[in-house]
């Protein structure tokens, strides 16, 4: 048996929580209530993908900052457009 790397244990993360969102989705009737956690785990998918696949985490820290910025941003903007 092959060994699986760390990389694919992260990938296996983000695969769960993509399925996750989609029974959220799927399962709950508040609207506000999914879409501050589905907007949460964008963000945690969001740096996930900085960190470990875009192998930001020893880059430059402005360019790390400021990708890391739009996975706050726009989740953020999700949960404010949830509640008007």
């Amino acid at each position: 048996m092959k060994n699986i790397g760390k990389l694919e244990y992260y990938l296996l993360a983000l695969i769960a929580i993509t399925l996750f969102n989609t029974f959220l989705g799927e399962q709950f009737a508040s609207t506000a209530l999914v879409s501050v956690l589905i907007a949460l785990t964008v963000t945690y998918k969001g740096f996930i993908v900085i960190d470990h696949f875009m192998e930001l985490k020893g880059a430059n820290k402005n360019l790390r900052f400021l990708m890391r910025l739009y996975f706050v941003i726009f989740p953020s903007l999700i949960i404010v457009s949830a509640f008007y």
